[in-house]
């Protein structure tokens, strides 16, 4: 982590619609959204991670129930397309990065390498998330310095733990507080630069 982690993440789906992009930070049901954010890192950077390729249902990638009461999706580590099958709770908020980046404080200007990859999808690259081919909302999230808590098992061979250097995140994402009801659902969600990727989601509410 010697230099600045930069990923296009996840997505996920819900029963309500809706376009524009938000900025600031929301509480719903009792969920502190930044708080998620900085949960969601640590479920992504495990190792097998939800960032990487293809996966299916039974997989460990699929696994997004890190925190309780909140399903996480991802996208791609440092863009790319993948198309993913997974199980998803009915009734259970959802919440995924469309693009995303994270930077550590022994990075120059830190918090700024965070926003950088974000600024670049917002200005050219068209990001986008939707649920059976309907608009979700998308809202701007960005962290503040925290503490990075590294799992047991992580994409970088570390002793799991809080990380020595404080990180920043910010990012688009989408939170669906309600969750979806029991059926199947194609979730796409991507951008075209930044951190430019195309995912695909087929998920399988029960």
């Amino acid at each position: 982590m010697k230099r600045a982690i930069v990923m296009a993440l996840s997505v996920i789906l819900a029963l309500a619609v809706a376009a524009p992009i938000a900025s600031g930070q929301t509480a719903n049901q009792g969920k502190d959204l930044k708080e998620l954010t900085e949960a969601w890192w640590t479920w992504a950077l495990t190792d097998p991670s939800p960032m990487v390729g293809d996966y299916d249902v039974g997989d460990p990638q699929c696994e997004g129930e890190f925190v309780d009461g909140v399903f996480f999706l991802a996208g791609t580590f440092f863009g790319g397309d993948a198309t993913r099958t997974c199980t998803v709770p009915a009734d259970t908020a959802l919440f995924f990065p469309v693009v995303n980046a994270f930077c550590t404080e022994d990075e120059p200007n830190y918090p700024q390498c965070a926003r950088g990859p974000v600024n670049t999808a917002l200005a050219t690259g068209e990001p986008y998330a939707t649920l059976d081919g309907e608009d979700l909302e998308i809202r701007r999230l960005a962290t503040g310095p925290f503490t990075l808590i590294l799992p047991e098992d992580n994409i970088f061979g570390l002793e799991g733990g809080p990380y020595v250097h404080r990180a920043i995140s910010d990012g688009l994402w989408v939170y669906l507080p309600q969750g979806l009801e029991p059926g199947e659902y194609t979730l796409q969600f991507g951008a075209a630069s930044g951190v430019p990727q195309n995912i695909t989601y087929n998920l399988i509410v029960v």
